[in-house]
């Protein structure tokens, strides 16, 4: 028990120090500040991709396309608000965590935020093809990247606009509640050398980059990102490091490296050919995979089990702060879109919570390999949609087999299990409001 104490006191009071850093800080905040615009977009992406799509979840089941008027339109137009709601969102990171950066040392916050978002979009351009055209078009904004793929490059750039703010302003910044032209112009003068240097830096940067890489800077990252995924097997240790890599980018911020739901990699087909020859699961050449594995079962409520995380704070937890985001985030966390709970409690950049989202995926591997190799239930060989609730994936893949229904149920039961005690400890951390050193 000592030890467990002493184990708790640590992460306590890492948190608390890590609080009273200033750009720590400022990045915990940007992560609330996000949660409204995150939370609506992951219902938009809900309705558009379960309700409104040929495939979706609730469409499959309640047969919406044969009687509500406007079906596609409805898809059409939820497809298009998800895109624009989700599609800036680390452009709005960016200005946030600038913002935040510098309000302590009493910088120009507006002016801060608005050229980190300014660089942000211009680290996501396409110089290579300007400079063949000699024209600049719309297109060549790399538009990808500035959405939810985008947010760990915007916090970085907004980190770094702010540092940049802190030290290269001249004067303080004084706010008034009516801004006069001389002060808006005042304010302009005194901050044009960090807009300056912080733009040029960023521009060069993207400037160089893009000969390199057609997608950005960003999309240099993920390339780097997804070579630990190249050459996956069906062996226990390659799909265990590569859950626990994976799921360590999100903690911090870089979104999605490599899709792992395989309904159509090579592995999966052979096995659907299988079943449909056979007519049964069992028996399917290729039982262990990443897909029948952790995509089927360890990734319940989105990657890190997080659906485990919302039954936990909703079981257990006092904390009113965490509380409100488990309730506004459960039906989106349902369908496997977590994104409100990264950045609403947030899990990213966590060292309490990140440590249930990395163990809670493990836990639920090993168990599912376990219960394959022991032939306890066939492999998951059918493909189901995306959308489709977590705790069904594996039963529906299997063709309705109730043991798979079962070990998606004890996963759930484990990774909730593994989220309590951190839930717990999280009720005693600081408030985010906490005033931190310089």
């Amino acid at each position: 028990m000592s030890i467990i104490k002493k184990v708790a006191q640590t992460l306590l009071s890492w948190e608390d120090w890590l609080n009273k850093r200033r750009y720590y800080h400022a990045l915990r905040e940007t992560l609330t500040l996000l949660f409204p615009f995150v939370l609506i977009g992951a219902f938009i992406s809900v309705f558009n991709q379960a309700c409104f799509q040929k495939n979706g979840f609730l469409n499959q089941i309640y047969r919406l396309s044969h009687w509500v008027p406007g079906f596609s339109q409805f898809g059409i137009y939820t497809g298009m608000l998800s895109q624009t709601v989700n599609g800036v969102i680390a452009v709005v990171a960016a200005f946030a965590a600038a913002n935040f950066a510098v309000r302590a040392s009493r910088r120009d916050n507006l002016l801060a935020g608005l050229t980190a978002a300014l660089s942000f979009c211009l680290l996501n351009f396409d110089y290579r093809n300007t400079a063949k055209m000699g024209q600049v078009t719309a297109s060549q904004f790399l538009t990808p990247n500035l959405g939810s793929q985008g947010i760990f490059l915007a916090l970085l750039v907004g980190l770094i606009t702010g540092w940049l703010f802190n030290h290269l302003a001249t004067k303080p910044h004084n706010h008034q509640l009516i801004e006069t032209q001389h002060h808006l112009l005042s304010r302009a003068k005194d901050n044009w050398l960090p807009i300056a240097v912080t733009l040029v830096l960023f521009s060069l940067i993207s400037y160089g980059v893009s000969f390199m890489s057609k997608n950005g800077l960003n999309g240099l990252f993920y390339l780097v990102f997804q070579l630990p995924f190249s050459n996956l097997s069906g062996v226990l240790i390659p799909i265990f490091s590569a859950t626990l890599l994976s799921n360590l980018f999100w903690v911090i911020g870089i979104i999605g490296p490599i899709d792992f739901s395989g309904n159509s990699s090579v592995s999966t087909v052979q096995n659907l050919e299988y079943a449909l020859q056979h007519g049964s699961a069992w028996g399917a050449p290729n039982p262990i995979t990443l897909h029948t594995v952790f995509d089927s079962f360890a990734n319940v409520g989105g990657p890190g089990m997080t659906l485990a995380l919302v039954i936990a704070i909703l079981w257990r937890s006092r904390n009113q702060d965490l509380r409100t985001v488990a309730k506004a985030s459960w039906f989106p966390s349902l369908f496997n879109f977590n994104q409100p709970l990264l950045v609403g409690l947030p899990i990213m950049f966590s060292p309490i919570l990140a440590i249930p989202f990395l163990l809670a995926p493990l836990a639920s591997l090993i168990i599912t390999w376990t219960a394959l190799k022991l032939q306890l239930m066939p492999p998951v060989v059918y493909p189901v949609s995306r959308t489709m609730p977590g705790f069904l994936i594996g039963w529906l893949g299997t063709g309705g087999d109730w043991r798979a229904l079962f070990v998606s149920g004890l996963n759930l039961a484990v990774a909730t299990a593994i989220y309590l005690p951190f839930v717990l400890l999280a009720n005693q951390t600081v408030e985010r409001g906490e005033t931190y050193a310089s």
